[in-house]
C-alpha cells in the first residue's frame, strides 16, 4: 500500500507540468481533457494495484497470467483513451498526446514497483536447484 501514497503526488506533478511547460496544453478545453484522462489513468492504476496486491500470494504462474493479462487490458484501455482524446478534442495537440502516453508509462512503472517483491522472492531461489533437478 506504500505506492498509493505517491498517487496524489504524481497527479499533482502532472497538473503542474501541464501548467508550466509551454505548449503542452492548447487552451482550457484541452487542459480539461488532459487532466481528465490523466485522472482516469490514475484510477486505472489504483484498481490495477489493488488487484496486483491481492494476487501477490498466489502461485507464480497464475500471478504472471493475471498480471500480464490485466496489463494488456489496461494498455488497450489507455490507448482507447488516447484515441478518444485525439478524436474528440477540438485541437490537435501532439505534445499533449505524448504527455498522456508518458503519464501512462509513469503509472506502469509504479505497478512494476509493486510486483518487484513477488519477482524478488523467486529470484532468490538457488540457481543450482534447477540444475540438480535435471
Amino acid at each position: 500500500m506504500k505506492s498509493f501514497r505517491f498517487f496524489p503526488l504524481i497527479f499533482l506533478a502532472q497538473i503542474i507540468l501541464l501548467f508550466i511547460i509551454p505548449g503542452l496544453n492548447k487552451g482550457v478545453e484541452d487542459l480539461v481533457w488532459l487532466i481528465s484522462i490523466s485522472l482516469i489513468f490514475g484510477v486505472i492504476f489504483i484498481l490495477g494495484a489493488v488487484r496486483i496486491i491481492s494476487d501477490l500470494t498466489i502461485s507464480q504462474s497464475r500471478f504472471n497470467a493475471r498480471y500480464f493479462g490485466t496489463m494488456g487490458l489496461r494498455m488497450v484501455l489507455g490507448l482507447i483513451l488516447v484515441v478518444i482524446y485525439l478524436k474528440f478534442s477540438s485541437v490537435m495537440n501532439k505534445p499533449g498526446t505524448i504527455f498522456l502516453i508518458c503519464s501512462y508509462f509513469v503509472y506502469m512503472g509504479f505497478e512494476i514497483r509493486i510486483i518487484l517483491s513477488k519477482l524478488r522472492t523467486n529470484s532468490e531461489k538457488p540457481k543450482n536447484a534447477d540444475d540438480a533437478q535435471k
